[in-house]
């Protein structure tokens, strides 16, 4: 009945939810009886508004306190009548309230409910199961709680190891199907990333420049896109569009970390694909043994200059353990090993001479 009442657009999404439109036929059925009733009541029984309504009230929850009951005919059979079809409503709205809900959890198990989460972070291909509770462990290092959706149409719903998460929804559809980026809520949220469909295979990049090329255009300038890249030769395809590659061996920690600083996962790519740029070395100190970080960052500019070389310090390494930000005033003691950042041939001891050159 309440599909008549709803516009068609709004009647088209609610026509197979039966359950829920069993429970509004039932609440509006109700009130037309009751309001039926309090009228009949009214004008038959000679009673007011407010003895009316407080007559219908007890009728229709059992209640009973017969300080006002029917004194015609007409007004109690109206009230016989009025109970039994009451009891009736009652009981068929109390069971259709629980199969509501339950088709409610059918569905969002199933992914065929909007995506109820803003400012947060929605996943393209489901990953797999190691691969997204990675990602959502360590997203939620840093935001605790970050809600997460998950869009994929080759699933039938998510593994009961990632549904038990809190705040993960899922969303099933396809990403050539308008309807999945509505549904998706992506203008609504702060990431997209999108996973390969197969993970390994370079060919999977293809459908993940459908997929980039399709959610760009739906989502707002607030919105970050990220993509998966299974190979560096396939860098092409997106070189046109306002995404940010994260190759897929380095995937959860630089995807993570690519969320929460812009550029990061570039960087770390670049220092460890060993393919643009400078690349990171271990160097043993010798002659410097003795300074603090401090000194060694202030005389490596002159140093650089004097050498004609590119180089920046980049961590301390004390008993095997890296301090990617050590205190200006940690000392470099014997046994360290010193982490720079530098392009490939320097000559580290003749680049120590030079510091100590440059700090006479």
């Amino acid at each position: 009945m309440i599909l008549f009442l709803l516009p068609a657009r709004l009647g088209e999404r609610f026509k197979d939810r039966k359950p829920l439109l069993l429970l509004f036929d039932l609440l509006i059925l109700g009130a037309v009886v009751s309001a039926g009733f309090v009228v009949l009541l009214r004008f038959v029984e000679d009673v007011t508004w407010e003895e009316a309504i407080w007559l219908v009230w007890q009728t229709a929850t059992t209640v009973g306190y017969g300080d006002q009951p029917a004194q015609t005919s007409i007004g109690r059979y109206a009230t016989m009548a009025f109970g039994l079809m009451d009891i009736a409503i009652v009981g068929a709205g109390i069971g259709a309230v629980f199969d509501a809900r339950e088709d409610r959890r059918r569905r969002t198990r199933l992914g065929l409910m909007d995506n109820p989460h803003r400012d947060g972070y929605v996943v393209f291909n489901f990953p797999g199961v190691s691969r997204f509770t990675g990602f959502v462990h360590e997203i939620r290092h840093v935001e605790s709680d970050a809600p997460v959706c998950v869009v994929d149409d080759a699933i039938e719903q998510l593994p009961e190891s990632v549904t038990a998460l809190p705040h993960v929804h899922f969303v099933k559809g396809s990403v050539l199907d308008k309807d999945t980026y509505t549904r998706a809520k992506l203008a609504d949220n702060k990431v997209v990333i999108v996973f390969p469909t197969h993970p390994g295979d370079p060919s999977s990049d293809g459908t993940t420049r459908v997929a980039v090329d399709l959610i760009l255009d739906t989502v707002t300038a607030d919105t970050r896109v990220l993509h998966v890249l299974v190979s560096p030769d396939n860098d092409w395809m997106f070189s046109h569009l306002a995404s940010t590659a994260v190759m897929e061996t380095l995937e959860v920690l630089a995807i993570v970390q690519e969320c929460q600083d812009v550029h990061s996962a570039d960087i770390v790519q670049r220092l460890l694909l060993n393919t643009q740029d400078a690349n990171p070395m271990t160097v043993v100190p010798e002659r410097i043994v003795g300074w603090t970080w401090q000194e060694f960052v202030t005389y490596a500019l002159p140093a650089a200059e004097e050498r004609r070389v590119e180089i920046n310090p980049f961590a301390i390494i004390k008993d095997g353990v890296p301090h990617l930000c050590p205190s200006r005033l940690e000392r470099i003691e014997e046994g360290d090993l010193l982490s720079v950042v530098a392009h490939t041939g320097l000559d580290w001891p003749a680049f120590e001479h030079a510091l100590v050159r440059a700090r006479e």
